[in-house]
């Protein structure tokens, strides 16, 4: 299969089988995320993955922010969570330097590694869904996160419970999107 073949056929899911995942196929994925692009080659993240069941019960709790919304009210059934956690980024002094700040590529980075991460689910026939909201406190007291790294998203991974064609996917045109040489 062709790069762009995934990029059309890959999706979120939000509906799993009741079957783990593999430790060896997480790995895998975490490998993907960890070989991603970064600026200064700052690699700014740490990869928390959460299998064990108790551990899961926590993140499912910590997906529920104050007030009681989520963006994934069917999180008991996912099979394995993957954390992506923003760390300090030792940039090139030049470039904290001009931006005064150390951060500036970090969650680009991050969406870098992800997006490798689930490239990398889909070659192993997982299916993944991006995750954005969470209770940062929850994180912390729940799988020991220190204070200042921040959760910027939680991959849910899975075997996708549906199986059909792809969706096809709704994005603007590519020329409202994309230009040469000017705005």
């Amino acid at each position: 299969m062709s790069f762009m073949d995934m990029v059309y056929q890959r999706e979120s899911c939000r509906s799993y089988q009741d079957k783990p995942v593999s430790r060896e196929l997480l790995t895998k994925m975490v490998e993907a995320g960890r070989l991603a692009p970064s600026g200064c080659n700052a690699q700014p993240w740490k990869f928390l993955v959460i299998d064990e069941p108790e551990a899961k019960k926590k993140m499912c709790e910590a997906l529920v922010v104050e007030g009681g919304a989520t963006g994934c009210p069917w999180r008991d059934s996912v099979p394995a969570f993957i954390a992506l956690v923003e760390q300090h980024a030792n940039v090139m002094p030049a470039v904290l330097d001009y931006y005064g700040d150390s951060q500036r590529f970090a969650q680009g980075d991050i969406g870098m590694a992800a997006m490798n991460m689930m490239y990398e689910a889909d070659d192993l026939g997982l299916a993944t869904c991006v995750l954005g909201m969470s209770d940062q406190s929850k994180m912390e007291e729940f799988f020991g996160i220190p204070e200042g790294h921040t959760v910027r998203m939680v991959l849910a991974v899975g075997y996708s419970a549906e199986s059909k064609e792809p969706r096809k996917k709704v994005r603007k045109p590519l020329e409202e999107v994309c230009s040469f040489n000017q705005w």
